[in-house]
């Protein structure tokens, strides 16, 4: 009767597991042992160099040599040889830890925020007006992180922190969700946007009823500044009635002051979007009865970690934006005096 034969060797799972328990039973003290004592030839200069004694350094390499089953050294009492098992693992122990010594080295490096990289969302305008100076500063003191930046609705902000494509993301969100970690960064309060030129352009502040015969640039159905408009207008009752309809109906707030600039039309804003480059001869005034503030937050993820580069973008943001956004209002407010 025929008998199946067995195998004459291991299969490649149990090569695996035997490998693995090999790993487990070796130190990285007694490899740099072993290396240290081919390289100097003997035992007292690895040893110095090592910071061991003798004795220890004796341990570890004799615990090796168990763990490998393997015979590394020969020792005489006046002579130090490598086996040849031992000269043909010296190569690879030196890799070993040269890979080791530079994992470590670009590990301290990540911890000490020298190099890594940051993934950082933003509302459009909060990009154009707020952000820039802020990332220019970050960059300046950590020139080795990769910082980079995505400039979309808050929505698509929200999605792409899930889907883990940002590490942080800024902007006024309408709701936020459990899994997020909030901070917020400022309180914007909306502003009228016009030419310095214009009527209302002397006020100290303007009520929303005042806007009912105004030519108005307001933002398009959908987005969150529009429907904060709307819902002001929409509280004035019987004001609020009959108001005309836009002169212009724009995507960015951007076009929207630059249409106010050339006599176009009144924008509303929220206040940071006086930063905007580029745009000359604009007024803002607060907008009062009802006052709206929006809330700028900061955003990550509740279940990821950020790295430490992130943790130090969250802490520089937290810490400048606020007060960034204070000065310029400051300087805005001498200047219009």
């Amino acid at each position: 009767m025929a008998t199946t034969p067995k195998p004459s060797h291991a299969s490649p799972a149990a090569q695996r597991n035997a490998s693995a328990r090999l790993a487990s039973q070796v130190t990285i003290k007694q490899l740099r042992a072993f290396a240290a004592v081919a390289r100097e030839g003997s035992f007292t200069a690895a040893a110095q160099q090592l910071f061991l004694s003798q004795s220890a350094l004796s341990a570890l390499v004799r615990g090796l040599e168990s763990a490998l089953g393997l015979r590394l050294l020969d020792r005489t009492t006046r002579r130090l040889e490598l086996t040849a098992a031992g000269q043909d693992l010296v190569p690879t122990v030196q890799r070993l830890l040269d890979d080791l010594d530079r994992m470590a080295g670009e590990l301290h490096e990540v911890a000490e925020r020298k190099r890594g990289r940051v993934r950082l969302g933003a509302t459009p305008l909060l990009a154009v007006s707020l952000l820039p100076a802020l990332m220019a500063a970050y960059h300046e003191r950590y020139p080795g992180v990769d910082l980079r930046l995505l400039d979309a609705s808050a929505d698509v902000l929200l999605n792409r922190l899930r889907e883990g494509e940002l590490d942080l993301a800024v902007a006024t969100f309408e709701q936020l969700d459990a899994d997020l970690v909030a901070t917020p960064v400022l309180s914007d309060t909306m502003l009228l946007a016009c030419p310095r030129g214009h009527a209302l352009a002397s006020r100290r502040q303007v009520s929303w009823a005042q806007l009912t015969d105004q030519p108005l640039l307001l933002m398009k159905p959908g987005s969150g500044l529009r429907a904060l408009t709307d819902r002001c207008f929409a509280s004035l009752g019987p004001a609020g009635q009959g108001l005309p309809r836009p002169a212009q109906e724009v995507t960015h707030v951007a076009t929207a002051l630059a249409l106010a600039a050339a006599g176009l039309g009144l924008a509303i804003v929220p206040a940071y979007a006086l930063r905007v480059g580029g745009v000359q001869d604009v007024v803002g005034i607060p907008l009062t009865e009802p006052r709206i503030t929006r809330e700028v937050c900061l955003v990550h993820l509740k279940q990821r970690t950020l790295s430490p580069a992130a943790q130090a973008m969250r802490q520089h943001l937290v810490e400048h934006m606020s007060a960034q956004h204070q000065a310029a209002r400051t300087k805005g407010s001498r200047r219009k005096a």
